[in-house]
């Protein structure tokens, strides 16, 4: 029998919000911002987040690293809790470098922004749809040791419509951390090019808190695809296996882009020391002081 991964968490002592938050964080990101959790309960600061923050440090289940400036990132990292949502060896407990939490605070940003879409949320479910449900030989998405490919085990991957998930539109999310270059995105339309091709119907959507790569990720795209028009875009606050070429009918590829303008923090480059000083010191009263702060560097940040 199937568990219910909220009702679990709340036999922890979690309430019914704070259990569903941390479902989101451990399915796609492992990290969270205060105010990613003030967002997600339509708050703007107060004693709900400081409670839910002291909680969750008390009972062991989160590591709060310091990155200066009186504010903090969140790492949902115990493994009781990864165990009871039947994902025990989650690569989202795992201690990340700077560039991948923040593209890991992207991707939760995106999901927070998109609560009603229907996403896969594990590697095996990503496996089961592709396999059974749109009858894709698993070479095509898997790496030399037969595992779904890292890069498609961290993008976001939801349907369109979730009530005919055999013909729809299948949305892969690239979390860009405000990189110099797109040579990323290149690698990842490279590992899943054949993949899409066999979906058919797809979208790529390009997050990033810049626009510095929007241009030439789109021409990157669309070098590869004949695709539709653009949609508009939306302002919100390994080796792999060389198979041979297959033959797919024309696609339906779309590209977007989505910027958000949120700041996101500079990880300490030392974050076992920072970690140990805060385990040590304890929460602190305000362990976050910009709660959904734009960010001023960007063309037009204050704007609505």
């Amino acid at each position: 029998m199937n568990v219910d991964p909220v009702l679990a968490l709340e036999s922890l002592g979690y309430t019914q919000r704070e259990a569903a938050f941390l479902c989101l964080v451990a399915v796609h990101s492992g990290y969270f911002l205060r105010r990613q959790f003030d967002y997600f309960i339509d708050r703007q600061k107060g004693a709900i987040a400081q409670h839910f923050l002291e909680k969750a440090r008390v009972t062991g289940h989160i590591e709060i690293i310091d990155y200066g400036q009186g504010r903090h990132l969140y790492h949902l990292y115990a493994k009781p809790i990864y165990r009871l949502l039947g994902n025990a060896e989650s690569q989202n407990r795992r201690r990340k470098g700077d560039a991948l939490i923040r593209a890991r605070l992207i991707t939760l940003d995106h999901v927070l922004e998109n609560d009603g879409e229907r996403y896969l949320e594990s590697d095996a479910e990503k496996v089961r749809f592709f396999t059974e449900c749109r009858e894709i030989p698993n070479a095509i998405f898997t790496d030399v040791n037969g595992k779904l490919h890292p890069l498609l085990a961290s993008s976001a991957i939801s349907l369109a419509n979730a009530k005919q998930p055999s013909c729809s539109k299948v949305q892969f999310l690239f979390a860009d951390e405000a990189l110099v270059t797109t040579e990323k995105f290149i690698r990842f339309l490279s590992v899943t090019e054949s993949l899409l091709r066999a979906l058919g119907n797809f979208e790529v959507i390009y997050a990033s808190n810049s626009p510095h790569n929007f241009a030439a990720a789109e021409k990157e795209f669309r070098s590869r695809f004949a695709t539709r028009a653009a949609a508009a875009q939306r302002i919100l606050g390994s080796n792999w296996r060389e198979d041979s070429p297959v033959q797919h009918p024309p696609v339906k590829a779309e590209f977007t882009t989505v910027l958000f303008r949120y700041s996101y923090p500079k990880i300490r480059r030392k974050e076992s020391s920072s970690l140990e000083a805060v385990r040590l010191s304890g929460l602190l009263q305000k362990p976050e002081t910009a709660v959904h702060q734009p960010d001023s560097s960007l063309p037009g940040a204050n704007a609505g």
